[in-house]
């Protein structure tokens, strides 16, 4: 039997919707904005372009609760996990190099030495996972592949010949997203885990929930042994 990780979407399932644009605003009020992020100005305003648009346009940044950039997709995976979390929220990749009563020195990949004041910080994450990690993520489309009952094997490339094609799931900022309602296309991961493993992960829905998550799980119908047909027969 396949090692595999199997999640299906079901009919009543619509997950969150990603956005297609590369660039994301969300609005405190739960309102979003494709576009493109143009900058941060003086008097906390944060400039947007769209393609309908002839001129950017400003926002009052306190307004925003998120700015997502490239669909939330990084231009290359963390090397390590270690991070540090601030007393507002943050959270902030990179080994610890130094560290004294007044401030916290942490090495990065995407900047210089970050110099933190300790009471600045709130938490220190140098094994956030705990023990050995098998994987982490997901940060791209890698290693994933979707499958019907009919299409055991994996879903053909997406084409707008097939009018009954299965729906797919698709990856847009770090997660899957299932879009429809009809009954669900199955997300895989092959060889994902051991025999004995923790496993978590984070499902966020719309409307009502209806799904199914399989572990060291395949298609295959199980056989019926005799004890079932004697089960089924009228005493």
């Amino acid at each position: 039997m396949t090692l595999r990780l199997l999640l299906l979407g079901f009919s009543q399932v619509t997950l969150l919707t990603a956005a297609e644009a590369p660039d994301l605003l969300r609005f405190t009020n739960g309102d979003q904005l494709h576009g493109t992020f143009q900058g941060i100005k003086e008097g906390g305003l944060t400039t947007w372009l769209r393609d309908d648009l002839t001129e950017p346009v400003d926002f009052k940044s306190s307004l925003l609760r998120h700015i997502v950039l490239r669909s939330a997709q990084p231009l290359k995976p963390l090397v390590s996990l270690s991070s540090i979390s601030l007393v507002n929220g943050d959270r902030i990749p990179g080994s610890i190099s130094s560290m004294d009563e007044k401030f916290i020195t942490l090495k990065t990949t995407f900047s210089k030495d970050l110099i933190i004041p300790r009471d600045q910080v709130a938490m220190i994450s140098p094994s956030p996972m705990g023990g050995r990690l098998h994987y982490y993520g997901p940060f791209s489309e890698e290693g994933w592949k979707m499958a019907t009952a009919t299409l055991p094997d994996g879903l053909p490339a997406p084409t707008t010949e097939v009018a009954e094609a299965p729906q797919r799931w698709f990856f847009s900022g770090s997660a899957w997203f299932w879009p429809g309602k009809q009954a669900g296309t199955a997300l895989l991961r092959e060889n994902a885990m051991p025999e004995r493993a923790i496993v978590r992960f984070d499902l966020a829905w719309k409307n009502q929930l209806f799904v199914a998550i399989g572990f060291h799980a395949d298609f295959t119908k199980p056989k019926a042994s005799p004890a079932d047909d004697t089960n089924r027969r009228p005493g």
